[in-house]
Order: C-alpha cells, then structure tokens, then sequence
C-alpha cells in the first residue's frame, strides 16, 4: 500500500485573529512567542552539546542531530522549559484579569408605606 502525502498549504486562509485593541500588542506578543520557542530550542540543543561533551569529549554536528533524550532528561528539560515560560511571561501572567465574582441577585428593598408627615413641633425660646 503507497504511502500517501499530505500537502498542507503554506499560508493560513483568513484574517489573522486580533487579542489586543491595539495590533501592534498583537504583532509585538507573537514576536515574544516565537523567540521564547527559538531560544526553547537553543536551551534543548546546548544541553545536548553539554551532555554529549561529558560523556564522549568531543562532539560533531551528527552527534548532536543524533542524539535522543532519556526520560530523565526529558523531565528535566521540561521542567526548564516551565520555569524559562513563567520567567518570561510573569508579567502577562499577574496581570491576567481575575475571573469576575459570580454576581448574587440581592433582594429588592422593601417599599415603605406612605405615610402623612406629622407636622413638626415648634420649640420654645427660652
């Protein structure tokens, strides 16, 4: 049985989603994104290059490209990477609006009978 390709397309249909009034903050925190994941990478691979120089001594462009993580480097590197994210969006994160108390219906007021006002007594000089 041939094994068949999918071909997705290059450039995504449809207007890019907006989060932020301002578009800038829009372009500005996907530029944030997309270097905290490139610099990720570059933690991932300089740890590779890190490990493999302890254990062989040297290191080529092959072994690095080889290289497969264990279970506990994985658990390391993932607990890096949660760390590096709080680090870098610490900000966004304690500024994230806190969810809105659920609003309780308060009874309404008691309508007070009308009543004639009485006059009021007139006070003496002395």
């Amino acid at each position: 049985m041939p094994e068949t390709q999918v071909r997705l397309p290059r450039v995504a249909k449809g207007k890019r989603p907006q989060f932020f009034d301002d578009p800038a903050i829009d372009q500005m925190m996907t530029f944030i994104i997309e270097l905290s994941a490139e610099v990720s990478v570059v933690y991932d691979r300089l740890d590779t290059v890190e490990r493999l120089l302890e254990t062989k001594g040297t290191v080529s462009r092959a072994d690095i490209e080889a290289y497969r993580a264990n279970e506990a480097v994985e658990a390391e590197r993932m607990a890096r990477r949660d760390a590096y994210l709080k680090r870098v969006f610490r900000m966004h994160q304690n500024s994230a609006p806190e969810k809105p108390a659920k609003a309780v219906a308060k009874p309404a007021p008691k309508a007070k009978a009308k009543t004639k006002a009485k006059p009021k007594a007139k006070k003496r000089g002395r």
